[in-house]
């Protein structure tokens, strides 16, 4: 994975630099997305290019590429790493660009750095998912923008770290009494077999994977909801499940210090992750 692309050029990322100047360093001013790769395949390139152009339009930030060239450079990357039978990720980073000063006003004659990179990505084994992971919960410290995918992630950084030090997997955030998603991921709760998530707001990404478990649960007829989740009904819930590109769907079995359900994968979890392995299969963007 020592091949990049950065402006225009594919090189060793060690000869990849930027000016001390870029509005990415000074002030986190960019968005980025994470692409899973599955046996050298990106999967759902075409939503993830979707939230990318949305996430540049809410911060201003002109599209620097189009479609079709970002999926020629992940395509060219895949092949230049040799990693056409890998499972990974595409990270796509674009700030707003530098100049040779530092200010909070936004010149318009700026030209965006943009950077793809192949990363390794937090996949986890049949075995590990099966056997379920724990989660805390934490108060909802990050601003209200997070409906954006930008670089500025300083509160979900201490957040997750947080729980990783609590030895879990992951940090599910409480806002005002009503779960909003997890530090890295967004949430699903399972009640008498049927499957609720928070509604999108400005306190929520709209996760891609979060996407994909709602259509393929629907699919084999689950019933899901999209709606606020008080903090009772998560900790009553039957299943708690997270989910996010790189990690897919890892039921929650303990929450804080009290088991979920019987401490197990649910029989919901393993019918929609059944179902996400199956779709998988037959969706894969070229």
């Amino acid at each position: 994975m020592d091949i990049i692309y950065f402006n225009g050029e594919f090189l060793p990322f060690e000869n990849a630099t930027i000016s001390v100047y870029d509005r990415g360093f000074l002030f986190g001013d960019g968005i980025y997305e994470v692409i899973p790769v599955f046996d050298g395949k990106p999967f759902e390139i075409k939503a993830h290019l979707e939230r990318l152009k949305k996430s540049l339009e809410a911060v201003q930030i002109d599209l620097p590429l189009s479609n079709q060239r970002w999926i020629e450079i992940c395509a060219e990357l895949i092949q230049k790493n040799n990693l056409k039978e890998s499972t990974f990720t595409l990270y796509l980073h674009v700030t707003r660009g530098s100049e040779h000063c530092r200010r909070h006003t936004i010149s318009k004659d700026m030209k965006p750095t943009v950077i793809v990179t192949c990363m390794k990505g937090q996949f986890f084994t049949e075995e590990e998912r099966y056997k379920g992971f724990k989660a805390i919960t934490l108060e909802d410290s990050r601003r209200r923008d997070c409906y954006i995918k930008e670089i500025s992630l300083l509160p979900s950084v201490l957040l997750a770290n947080k729980a990783i030090s609590c030895g879990a997997l992951e940090a599910i955030l409480i806002r005002d009494g009503h779960v909003t998603e997890g530090a890295v991921s967004n949430v699903f709760i399972v009640r008498n077999n049927e499957i609720f998530t928070p509604a999108l707001s400005n306190y929520i990404l709209g996760g891609i994977t979060r996407q994909v478990t709602l259509k393929v649960a629907r699919d084999i007829n689950i019933p899901c909801y999209e709606q606020l989740i008080a903090e009772k009904m998560l900790r009553d819930a039957d299943e708690v499940w997270i989910t996010a590109s790189s990690r897919e769907i890892c039921p929650i079995v303990q929450l804080d210090e009290k088991l979920v359900g019987t401490g197990k994968m649910g029989p919901v979890a393993k019918k929609v992750i059944e179902a996400y392995e199956d779709y998988k299969l037959t969706v894969r963007d070229d």
